[in-house]
């Protein structure tokens, strides 16, 4: 049996991973420098995914690695995770009261046959009409500094969400379904 790594230290994809009944280890430190502009979404997602599972694959044969990656769109601004406090203020008030888009991106390569498959679903978002009190003592919490568009969906930052068109799990930053798909297709 093939070992599964997955090339992030995101709690939520563990998490996901963990809810599919998945035997896996989490590789670290995965050092790939993620790309936030120059493409479209789409591409961007994947080709940050595949570029951390391509990290990890290097170090691991007969292995399946799972790279993702995840990015909030708004307004034609792409918004990855905040670097300060202020970042975060920033995206969360631009994204209230609105909808987004949020692009997950997934590659998984079997190192024993060699083989890559890459894709990325997309969810759209749409929040509430936010207080400054709210943002203000979301920020303060520390929870929107490592999640990408500044909030975590199954965290506190769910409070903000009136609704969701597509996968929860693409919100979270790893697409079950698609996965799954992957998974099958690699006869895992």
């Amino acid at each position: 049996m093939k070992d599964i790594y997955l090339a992030s230290s995101s709690p939520r994809r563990e998490q996901i991973l963990k809810d599919l009944g998945l035997n896996f280890t989490v590789s670290q430190p995965v050092d790939f420098k993620e790309k936030l502009n120059g493409t479209e979404p789409e591409v961007l997602v994947c080709d940050n995914a595949l570029g951390k599972a391509m990290e990890v694959a290097g170090n691991h044969k007969d292995s399946v690695i799972i790279g993702c990656d995840t990015i909030v769109m708004f307004d034609n601004e792409i918004f990855g995770k905040p670097l300060t406090p202020d970042n975060a203020y920033m995206m969360l008030k631009k994204l209230s009261g609105n909808c987004h888009s949020v692009f997950s991106g997934l590659a998984v390569i079997d190192t024993r046959i060699y083989k890559e498959l890459v894709g990325y679903e997309r969810a759209e978002v749409k929040f509430k009409e936010l207080s400054e009190k709210e943002i203000n003592d979301y920020v303060e919490s520390g929870e929107p500094l490592d999640k990408a568009g500044a909030y975590g969906i199954q965290e506190y930052g769910g409070a903000f969400v009136e609704s969701v068109n597509g996968s929860f799990s693409t919100v979270v930053g790893l697409p079950e379904e698609l996965l799954k798909k992957f998974l099958t297709e690699l006869k895992f």
